[in-house]
């Protein structure tokens, strides 16, 4: 897509909505985050800038949060996207409090409404719209399975989504009847945000020239395949203009991005506390929209029964269930509901608060700031050695970049990059021979109308890493790519 023809356009979206791109496509955080990684630059022999990070104080205070974390030091773990790290104060916290637990003899029971009320602000919204899940795909159970679908009703979603959505769909299609159509994302560096916007528009047309009742949108921001961060706010909007429920699997955002969720006014957020927030493991953040913030998303609440809990009645302070807010305040506490199932292990949630209080304590913008921009200085290295064919995550479009890159560093032998033993053998030999922690995946791509399945490697950068460890990574992956190419 031609660049100045895609800035056109995007100042005619901010134009004509300017409340909800102003914060959508976070241009201000890509700014920060780019200006970070562009000032301070001690230039490498390559001409490519070793970037100084960190709106906090610099690398020195970024290497003070790293000593924060108890991670064992003879390896570098860069697989924050499957599981995180508690750092030495949650982990303090989480063994002081199991050991009370066993002290006093304590329940779990209750809605936990302090603690969601403490953490909640940092991701803009209210205690009511927050509930504390035990990971992202129980919050995607919550979301999919609590709406009453009829049959018919059809689903647009894409072909990058993760079981964790992917199941409690194929439960609503086997139960419901809903019929679901997936468009296929692309991968690399060749797209924009804007393209997202067509192809999910095209989808909806397309399925409702097939007289289907398109419903609801569903989608990962970002991928867990290529770690490309699907534009939440474009994506609303997408929803908005079509009167649909909106439901993003954002297993990957709290802990990485800084977003406010009301302004987003996505519906559905469901995402983990244990990767990238570094809680607790079986802890999540689920965002229900439960409030009407016209400026964000002005579209009636869906109709929404809880899925899990042991506190639902018929109604709510005298508000029958069915009656959801059609303004800024809530009829009821939906949280509350969803919250209370019985007896749960307060530990793990209040530990995952702690989390939170320290992601607040440093900054959440600052945070997302570091981790972009070690992300960035990633993909430039990877483009360096490999060439920009080599990424399957886009690197030039800010609203598309996450702190997961995949690339694939077998990427001219088209035997190697179809070959699923030689990716898994990339990444147990990196891990082995060169004690780097990384994974792959599985990505269908697009090529001539063609679907085939390639096997690229996906990175983490997050708070523990700076340059070096990147510098690190991608000496040790030319290394072993060498070695594999040549047959050792």
């Amino acid at each position: 897509m031609d660049s100045q023809k895609h800035m056109v356009g995007d100042k005619a979206d901010k134009a004509a909505h300017p409340e909800s791109m102003a914060v959508a496509p976070n241009d201000l955080a890509r700014r920060r985050f780019m200006q970070m990684i562009g000032a301070g630059a001690v230039v490498a022999s390559t001409g490519v800038h070793a970037r100084q990070f960190g709106s906090s104080g610099g690398a020195g205070f970024w290497s003070g949060v790293e000593h924060r974390f108890v991670l064992n030091p003879t390896k570098l773990f860069m697989n924050i996207g499957t599981a995180g790290s508690m750092p030495r104060d949650v982990l303090h916290y989480f063994n002081n409090a199991n050991q009370e637990k066993a002290r006093e003899s304590l329940s779990g029971y209750g809605n936990f409404a302090d603690l969601r009320k403490r953490i909640a602000p940092g991701f803009g919204v209210d205690e009511d719209e927050l509930v504390i899940s035990y990971n992202t795909s129980d919050g995607m159970c919550h979301a999919i399975l609590g709406i009453p679908w009829q049959a018919g009703d059809c689903v647009i979603t894409t072909n990058h989504e993760h079981p964790g959505g992917n199941v409690p769909l194929q439960i609503a299609v086997d139960r419901y009847g809903v019929v679901v159509r997936r468009v296929n994302l692309p991968v690399g560096n060749d797209q924009t945000a804007q393209d997202y916007v067509d192809l999910f528009q095209n989808a909806i047309d397309r399925a409702r020239g097939d007289g289907l009742n398109v419903r609801a949108m569903m989608w990962s921001s970002p991928t867990f395949v290529t770690g490309t961060m699907l534009p939440i706010r474009r994506l609303v909007d997408v929803a908005i203009a079509n009167e649909l429920v909106s439901i993003c699997d954002g297993a990957h955002l709290p802990g990485m991005m800084a977003y406010n969720y009301a302004e987003l006014g996505v519906d559905f957020m469901s995402g983990a506390g244990h990767k990238w927030q570094c809680g607790p493991g079986s802890t999540g953040i689920l965002i229900i929209r439960n409030k009407v913030r016209s400026a964000h998303n002005p579209l009636p609440l869906t109709p929404y029964f809880p899925v899990v809990t042991s506190s639902y009645a018929p109604t709510i302070g005298g508000v029958p269930w069915g009656e959801r807010a059609t303004g800024p305040v809530e009829s009821y506490n939906i949280g509350n509901v969803i919250q209370s199932c019985g007896s749960k292990h307060s530990p793990m949630l209040e530990s995952l608060g702690v989390a939170c209080d320290m992601w607040d304590a440093i900054g959440r913008e600052a945070i997302q700031d570091y981790v972009l921009g070690l992300s960035t200085y990633l993909k430039e290295q990877i483009v360096r050695k490999w060439g920009v064919s080599a990424l399957y995550s886009p690197k030039d479009d800010p609203e598309l970049i996450s702190a997961l890159t995949s690339f694939n560093p077998f990427y001219d032998n088209p035997d190697l990059v179809l070959d699923s033993s030689a990716s898994r053998t990339f990444v147990d030999r990196l891990a082995s021979e060169y004690g780097i922690v990384i994974r792959n995946t599985t990505a269908p791509v697009v090529r001539g109308g063609v679907i085939t399945n390639h096997y690229p490697m996906r990175v983490s950068t997050h708070l523990w890493h700076d340059v070096r460890d990147i510098d690190r990574l991608m000496d040790s992956c030319w290394a072993l790519t060498t070695k594999m190419s040549q047959g050792k």
